[in-house]
């Protein structure tokens, strides 16, 4: 008797972002334990439904992916059929691919290039504080504040980089320029000026994550506001909120936050900084939320080259 292949089982669901060349991908990978026919249609611009003829050996839960092309995948169990919703912000199509082997696994790569379009030439100024001699708060396992805000401002360049945006950092790693030395540093027609800091409290239980803004420009408390939303649901830290920041103020009319990821006083919030994947998760999240904010606002995400403009 000829013996019929084995039923595929799908065990596993993840994302990353991928480079090819000069184009980034935000790439859903689904794996299964063999080959399985696979349809995919598009209900909404938005909606990319994944129909796996497989049974499900997974956690049924969402995955969270907020990459700013992927929102999040949901999936379920309709007869011997998974059936994955990919919840999109842009109406990005997929190119799939299929790797043979163990585990089998079905790609669905959908295109960055809306992210690219946005920050494509834009200058951003990033600003790591303290710097040098001046090691900022100390956390209760000694982290210091100077260090984590360089880490977090080096994956904030290398986002963004990979964007084509064009990048300008305030101080080199062992440097601590004074604040009008960083202002001189920023350069006309900058898009948005992004200072990274830690929390320091004498009250060792005081947690979480704030968002200051420069009050000279109304809009950007609403910035400040979309940023916090977005870090706070991305990493999990409780928000302290929003408030205007008077060192600010004296860029004038542009775009500038000054971001407390965590309050680096707190031995849980100290404990999160040791992850390489919190400062990623929370640049990736500043550069979506700030994406999203500027798409929302405007049908046209305003002028590149005229000095301190949006619209």
């Amino acid at each position: 008797m000829r013996e019929l292949p084995p039923r595929a089982r799908l065990t596993n669901l993840h994302s990353k972002i991928n480079s090819q060349g000069e184009e980034q991908f935000s790439t859903v990978t689904i794996e299964a334990t063999a080959p399985a026919p696979v349809e995919v249609s598009y209900p909404e611009p938005t909606l990319c439904q994944v129909t796996v003829r497989a049974a499900m050996n997974m956690y049924p839960g969402p995955l969270y992916v907020q990459d700013g092309i992927i929102r999040e995948v949901t999936l379920h169990t309709v007869a011997e059929e998974t059936v994955f919703n990919i919840c999109l912000d842009e109406a990005v199509q997929a190119v799939i691919t299929c790797i043979e082997g163990t585990p089998y696994r079905i790609c669905l790569n959908f295109n960055r290039r809306p992210m690219q379009d946005f920050y494509q030439d834009r200058v951003v100024v990033i600003d790591p504080g303290h710097g040098g001699s001046d090691p900022g708060h100390r956390g209760p396992v000694n982290l210091l504040e100077r260090d984590m805000a360089w880490k977090t401002a080096g994956e904030l360049a290398r986002i963004l980089e990979g964007l084509k945006a064009r990048v300008v950092m305030t101080r080199r790693q062992e440097e601590n320029p004074s604040w009008q030395e960083r202002l001189a540093r920023v350069p006309p027609g900058a898009f948005c000026f992004l200072s990274i800091h830690e929390y320091g409290s004498p009250d060792a239980a005081r947690r979480g994550t704030a968002v200051l803004y420069n009050p000279a420009r109304p809009e950007n408390e609403e910035l400040a506001a979309a940023v916090l939303e977005r870090i706070v649901t991305r990493v999990k830290t409780p928000p302290r909120g929003t408030s205007p920041d008077a060192e600010l103020v004296q860029l004038g009319q542009l775009p500038a936050l000054r971001i407390e990821p965590v309050t680096i006083t707190n031995w849980v919030d100290e404990g999160l900084l040791r992850n390489p994947y919190f400062h990623q998760k929370t640049a990736l999240a500043v550069v979506v939320a700030i994406k999203q904010y500027f798409r929302q606002r405007s049908k046209d995400y305003g002028p590149r080259n005229k000095e301190n403009s949006f619209s």
